[in-house]
């Protein structure tokens, strides 16, 4: 596969069976017709490669033949490196805004737009979903990661949640109207991201748990498409970010303390104002001075390059009715002070 084709559903040397579709058709608005599976957005992160490749090589896409799914393995020279990119963040290049800038000419971000060719373009995309397939060194367990909150997203997330013992749901939509994922090239895109696992290795647990959500997320479409979803309960817990707290740095800006002891393996957790979240290099406690909050993506190696220690996130819920956040009237009238 050169880099950046698709697959669709099948090796390049596998026939498909007649009756599956060999191109995508412009689904009803209502239903989900083409389904994009990608891994290997960042290069180190073998759960999705090797999981693309196991659904193409055993034809694993036949068991749903009610919608068309294609494989994509999208940054393969990082892929073949081993490394997370080469020059940019691929999963970082995708704002409307940054595809169509002809300035913006590195490795990954010519290769983001040669993506959009393929999926989309952003806005009037070819797919119709996208499932975004990443792994985490943080204990961030089977995150599933909105960037969209509507009717598909929320019972997507409730299906999930209800059907997987430790999915979390954490939401991208307070941070950014156009947003730089890769899922965000269709009207409707999620990353799957579990861990904890090694860059660069794969986990057999997490290999299993990355397989089982991608298998309940197509199983979700095609109960989704028929309207036969079952009951979903009337609200869903979203732990929404809003901010991101940075190690330490001396005056060489360099860093000088790591993450604190208590905080490693418990993401989503709550700290307070005096909550120790670093440990200097001397063996002094660092306190949290900010308001409360809830941490993710504690210790993530691949944020070590922009020395980001955590994540901040809080929980919110959304009504499975209204398909809005339940605690919006008390936030707005926060926000007004």
């Amino acid at each position: 596969m050169s880099e950046g084709n698709m697959s669709y559903g099948k090796l390049s040397e596998t026939k498909l069976p007649e009756n599956k579709l060999t191109e995508t058709k412009r689904p009803s608005a209502e239903k989900v017709g083409a389904v994009a599976v990608v891994g290997g957005t960042h290069g180190n992160e073998l759960t999705g490669i090797f999981t693309v490749k196991h659904w193409q090589k055993n034809q694993l896409f036949l068991q749903y033949p009610e919608f068309q799914i294609e494989f994509l393995l999208a940054n393969q020279a990082a892929i073949k490196d081993n490394k997370r990119y080469l020059e940019h963040d691929l999963n970082r290049c995708f704002k409307q805004s940054d595809l169509q800038d002809s300035d913006k000419k590195n490795r990954e971000q010519v290769l983001a737009k040669q993506i959009n060719q393929q999926l989309g373009p952003k806005g009037d995309s070819r797919v119709d979903f996208i499932v975004d397939l990443h792994t985490s060194t943080a204990k961030m367990q089977t995150n599933i990661v909105l960037i969209t909150m509507d009717e598909f997203h929320l019972k997507l997330a409730a299906y999930l949640k209800s059907e997987l013992p430790d999915v979390v749901i954490t939401s991208e939509t307070q941070l950014m109207d156009d947003h730089h994922f890769l899922c965000s090239i269709a009207p409707k895109g999620i990353v799957i991201e579990v861990g904890p696992t090694p860059q660069g290795s794969l986990d057999g647990i997490i290999f299993e748990k990355t397989n089982l959500a991608l298998r309940k997320t197509l199983e979700f479409v095609n109960l989704y498409n028929q309207g036969t979803l079952p009951e979903l309960g009337e609200e869903l817990e979203v732990m929404s970010y809003f901010s991101k707290l940075y190690f330490p740095t001396d005056s060489a800006e360099e860093i000088c303390a790591t993450v604190h002891p208590e905080l490693i393996g418990n993401d989503y957790s709550k700290i307070s104002a005096g909550t120790p979240i670093f440990k200097d290099f001397f063996g002094e406690d660092i306190l949290y001075e900010g308001a409360d909050a809830h941490v993710a993506f504690v210790n993530e190696a691949a944020y070590y390059d922009q020395k980001i220690a955590m994540c901040l996130c809080n929980p919110l819920s959304y009504s499975l009715t209204t398909l809005q956040p339940l605690d919006s009237e008390k936030s707005s009238a926060k926000n007004e002070h």
